[in-house]
């Protein structure tokens, strides 16, 4: 069976306008504030010991050590959680991006970009390719190769498993001492070693080189070199002679027109391999870039689900994907900051009473009935849910992406709020419910705020403090009231009267307000 080398972990990320890469060693790397860490992050939010990276056994692992404002893996604060290459763990306003690769006896070696391999064996990949004969093939062998593969396409591996299992069977099936798998990396343009297996008692560093790599992704072709210590023609390629390797297969990993790897194995004996081995290789190669790109595209799909799925609690589809499609902002918790937004309160009048006199079942069917299409009528004017409060209802706009007219949508949603409740009153004459609302511009703090152990986006300041009293001590049922700093922003696009100032407990002067007539319609 084949050694399992272990892999190279580190983490990229940029401070100030610098961008960095550490290189991760066994043990215990400790991030945090206090100038003894092994990675400083100079961060009030960031605790003294914040958290730590621990690499052992091929395996990365990040802990969080009790910080006062918690540790983030792809948006979700965890406790501890195994790292994969490309995860995102966010500490403060910190993100360190973890990157994961064979251990890097590695090497790809610069060789003679003129090397000539013409007399080496190759098979094209790809459309054009020539048809490999079906008794070139062992058959029992492809067949079993091919069903060890598509096990794992109808399942959800992550995709370092995939990889490995791609390693394991090439290694397996040849004569091979080293097998190596190396992805082509879009970002960085180069070819990155993810996978290495070693045969016992064959460890040491693997030279792969670049020529021979170039060759087999830029014309997309398999290559069997049967003996390529004594080829003349390989005589320059220095990574072929530091090792002796005399015999080698080497495939592009090719799918739907695209090479998005490279897989090798060598052997130091000549003659350990066919071209029968050729063609085996080849088509496993082809089948094995099938699962690896199904094993990519179900990890990203599976990441905008989870990411999708966090967001939908507070914000409009439309929002979302304005999110979604922004990068970075939707990886990570929403780190709290001033914005210029408005704040609506909406608040079942009496309703503690009707609920008296029901069943507890039946107050929460109401609840959900009304909850349900309070939250189409902020998503409808992509608006920010907040929370439930009891019976009431705080919805935000402008945050957490720019809304240019957020106070319009703000009264835009409380307009569709009151038409959408005398549906619901409608159809439930027996419970009709009373509505006020309350609608207040201004700046605030919004964010993930809580506590380490759970977070939630919300708002805060004194904009939300106004409105809430606006809500409890003007507003009455059936009234949608705004504050003057709202009406000022609707530019006389939504007609509204005067209430005249108004004294509100914590306030040192009145503040005028504006009542939405219930007969005007909205637009």
């Amino acid at each position: 069976m084949p050694d399992r080398d272990a892999v190279t972990y580190s983490v990229e990320f940029t401070e100030g306008n610098t961008d960095h890469q550490r290189r991760l060693p066994a043990g215990k790397t400790v991030v945090g504030r206090a100038s003894n860490s092994d990675i400083v992050i100079n961060d009030t939010n960031v605790s003294r010991r914040h958290a730590e990276l621990i690499v052992s056994n091929g395996t990365c692992t990040v802990r969080d050590l009790d910080s006062r404002n918690g540790t983030f893996v792809n948006g979700e604060q965890i406790a501890e959680r195994q790292l994969r290459d490309g995860d995102r763990v966010l500490i403060g306003e910190m993100q360190l991006k973890v990157r994961c690769a064979a251990s890097d006896n590695i090497i790809l070696t610069d060789d003679d970009p003129q090397l000539n391999l013409g007399q080496v064996i190759k098979r094209q990949v790809g459309p054009g390719g020539a048809e490999v004969s079906a008794a070139s093939v062992d058959a029992p062998r492809l067949l079993k190769l091919l069903s060890d593969i598509g096990r794992t396409l109808v399942g959800t591996q992550p995709i370092d498993d995939v990889l490995g299992s791609v390693v394991d069977r090439a290694f397996e099936t040849t004569r091979a001492t080293r097998a190596l798998l190396l992805l082509y990396d879009e970002g960085e343009g180069v070819l990155v070693p993810r996978v290495v297996r070693h045969r016992e008692g064959a460890k040491g560093s693997t030279r792969i080189s670049k020529t021979i790599l170039d060759q087999v992704m830029k014309d997309r072709v398999s290559m069997l070199a049967l003996n390529a210590q004594l080829d003349p023609r390989l005589d320059m390629s220095q990574s072929i002679r530091a090792l002796d390797i005399r015999s080698f297969m080497c495939a592009p990993l090719w799918h739907e027109g695209e090479v998005i790897g490279v897989l090798y194995v060598d052997n130091p004996q000549g003659d350990k391999f066919t071209p029968a081995d050729l063609d085996l290789f080849t088509a496993f190669s082809n089948y094995a870039a099938v699962a690896i790109a199904q094993a990519r595209l179900a990890a990203r799909v599976l990441e905008e689900q989870r990411r999708r799925e966090r967001l939908q609690r507070y914000h409009s589809p439309a929002v979302v994907d304005r999110i979604l499609k922004s990068g970075s902002e939707a990886d990570a918790p929403l780190i709290a900051h001033e914005r210029d937004l408005t704040v609506l309160f909406a608040d079942l009048v009496g309703f503690t009473t009707m609920a008296e006199a029901m069943q507890p079942q039946q107050v929460a069917v109401l609840l959900n009935v009304f909850f349900t299409k309070m939250a189409d009528a902020i998503f409808e004017h992509d608006g920010t849910l907040d929370k439930f409060i009891g019976d009431s209802v705080l919805a935000i706009y402008g945050a957490p992406l720019d809304l240019p007219n957020h106070a319009l949508n703000a009264v835009r949603s409380a307009q569709a709020m009151r038409t959408y409740l005398k549906a619901i009153n409608a159809e439930r004459p027996e419970a009709q419910l009373r509505m006020r609302v309350a609608i207040h511009t201004g700046v605030a703090l919004v964010g993930d705020i809580g506590s380490p152990k759970r977070r939630e986006y919300s708002v805060l300041g004194d904009v939300v403090n106004t409105a809430a009293r606006i809500e409890e001590s003007v507003a009455g049922a059936g009234q949608i009231v705004i504050s003057r700093a709202t009406y000022e922003r609707l530019d006389g696009q939504i007609p509204a009267t005067s209430l005249g100032p108004i004294a509100l407990r914590g306030r040192s002067e009145a503040v005028e307000m504006f009542e939405i007539p219930e007969d005007n319609v909205q637009s």
